[in-house]
């Protein structure tokens, strides 16, 4: 069974004059039992500084270099001259590729000449000067690349990518999306389709190991890489691995769903999040590892698990962090309707088990549907609850303890022009944009009502695909915080239930359709020295109760809706399901 592996290095760096572009190399080892995919982000922008031409003076090429060189090598190897890691280029593609190393004057330019050859590894490595200065016009275009993939045996697999301006093999690079999303929707690029096909093919029975997909960010050697996904607080930004998860999904669906050679291709898209559940804090330098499988098919629809995992530096061990269920729905594009995927075959323990909870995740959707607000009346208790707020509100000897929030208080609105950069595989708005757009403006919210620290994402629940958004489309971004809750074992300490609904409009047509509903759930609880800082100052209001009190029978049933999320995440937080059996047959 050959297993993806897809190993992340090394992010594009740009800096005020130079554009750094990493690589893609695979690498085929017929010995292994896996096919490892290294991959560098391979974006390349083309808007530095509004110049037309990258210049290169006292510049050196060093052709040839092994991937697993990296820029931290070449710089080792020049550390004595005049130059940072900024200034070294690196181009790769195939398991063989070439760096150019910029010197900040004449003098460590002729030493490097001199040197004529770089030893690494026990290897030697031609050093050339770079005589034509213009050598990347990028203008208004950004660099195409053109692989030479051919199967010849004299090339020995190591082809290098021709890079050129008019290349005649033309190649979508999506430049506002990460490594790993970039590299999976290139994979899914190169099916064939065949115009005249007017049937569906026959479907097949695949097993879960067939599309099982791995992914390692490796966080803990590449910093470039790293600050790519840190947020301005030194955290792991929540919202980029939101859109690799996405990515991810999608993915393994594609596997799943699709067949080689049969000329169809089916369009896959995120019907509805049932469930993404941080298990313990991201430490931003261990490595990542995403882990995406098919769990349960139906007609036309799939759920894929992703785990990911951090790496403990001391125990070497692959620590489950992070757990995220997803539904997928395969489409026809010609008939613009959904179309049967490939059957899945369960045969280990494991399989049929991840098989039987995705069974019963699927009924719970159900379920929740058919006891929405929107359909039935609140339950007793439900009710109890809304009586006690108007209590509240009529009573304001009810509030001595509380620091009330009104719920409208709490709205922030936000608003997106769709633009061609933010386009999926499929033409639409990429729908791990949407997820970290609607990530951001939560938490922007909640931080602004529980400042007292920065909240901490815990879940991300009930997630509705409901309408495309289109390129050109005006995005518009709603984030309230419907339901707060102390939690009794912590001093001042909140689950707080962020609802983020998106709103839909064709500035041609003005209609305003809702598209996508969010709904995260965070953890707010005040620092040490917030806590000191209050004691000493004995401020009441920091003291009291934060409580947001819905004012309208609309928000009252908002606010419920919050408070069964939060619920079920509590009730959740107790069961690991998949992770009590880690280890999984694959």
């Amino acid at each position: 069974m050959l297993k993806n592996i897809i190993k992340v290095s090394n992010h594009n760096i740009k800096t005020n004059n130079l554009l750094f572009k990493s690589y893609f190399s695979t690498n085929n080892n017929a010995s292994s039992p896996c096919n490892n995919i290294n991959i560098n982000n391979n974006n390349i922008n083309n808007n530095i500084n509004n110049n037309n031409n990258i210049f290169f003076e006292n510049t050196i090429e060093i052709k040839n270099l092994p991937s697993n060189i990296t820029t931290k090598d070449i710089w080792n190897e020049f550390k004595h001259s005049n130059i940072s890691p900024n200034n070294i280029k690196s181009i790769f593609d195939g398991e063989n590729g070439f760096f150019y190393v910029s010197f900040q004057n004449s003098n460590d330019y002729s030493k490097a000449l001199k040197k004529s050859i770089l030893r690494i590894e026990n290897q030697a490595y031609p050093i050339l000067p770079i005589i034509n200065n213009n050598l990347f016009s990028l203008g208004n275009n950004s660099i195409n690349i053109r692989n030479n993939n051919n199967n010849n045996n004299n090339n020995n697999g190591n082809s290098i990518n021709t890079i050129t301006q008019e290349s005649q093999e033309q190649k979508i690079s999506y430049l506002n999306r990460t490594a790993v999303t970039d590299h999976l929707w290139r994979a899914r690029e190169n099916k064939k389709i065949d115009p005249n096909l007017k049937t569906v093919p026959t479907l097949v029975t695949k097993t879960p190991s067939d599309s099982y997909t791995e992914v390692d960010l490796l966080f803990s050697s590449d910093l470039a890489l790293r600050e790519m996904y840190l947020s301005p607080f030194g955290h792991l930004r929540m919202g980029r691995l939101l859109e690799d998860l996405d990515a991810l999904a999608a993915h393994v669906s594609f596997k799943h769903a699709e067949n080689e050679g049969d000329g169809f291709k089916k369009i896959i898209v995120t019907a509805s999040v049932d469930k993404i559940r941080l298990l313990r804090p991201l430490i931003p330098d261990r490595d990542l590892k995403l882990e995406g499988r098919v769990t349960w098919v139906g007609n036309t629809s799939m759920e894929i698990m992703i785990k990911v995992r951090s790496k403990n530096p001391e125990t070497l061990i692959w620590e489950p962090v992070l757990v995220a269920y997803f539904s997928m729905v395969a489409r026809d594009p010609l008939l613009n309707k959904s179309t049967p995927v490939n059957h899945l075959a369960v045969k280990s323990i494991q399989e049929k088990k991840l098989f039987d909870e995705a069974k019963k995740h699927k009924q719970i959707r159900l379920n929740n549907q058919q006891i929405s607000l929107e359909k039935t009346v609140p339950n007793p208790s439900e009710l109890q609850t809304i009586h006690h707020f108007f209590q509240i509100a009529k009573q304001p000897q009810f509030t001595d303890d509380l620091h009330l929030i009104p719920m409208k208080s709490t709205v922030i609105h936000s608003v997106i022009l769709c633009q061609p950069q933010e386009k999926n595989i499929n033409g639409s708005i990429f729908g791990g944009y949407l997820m970290r757009q609607g990530f951001q403006i939560a938490y922007s919210c909640v931080s602004l009502k529980f400042n007292e620290s920065l909240p901490r994402f815990i879940a991300m629940d009930d997630i509705s695909f409901l309408l495309p958004v289109e390129i050109g489309d005006i995005l518009s971004l709603e984030s309230m915080i419907v339901y707060s809750c102390p939690i009794q074992s912590q001093t001042k300490a909140y689950y707080a239930q962020v609802e983020v609904k998106a709103y839909v409009t064709n500035p041609l047509i003005g209609e305003k359709k809702l598209s996508n509903i969010f709904n995260f759930t965070f953890l707010c609880s005040p620092s040490k020295k917030a806590l000191q800082d209050d004691n000493a100052t004995n401020n009441n209001i920091a003291t009291k109760t934060k409580q947001i009190l819905p004012q309208t029978y609309e928000e009252a049933m908002i606010f419920l809706s919050g408070k069964r999320i939060v619920d079920r995440q509590i009730e959740s937080s107790k069961d690991n399901e998949s992770w009590l059996d880690d280890q999984i047959d694959i």
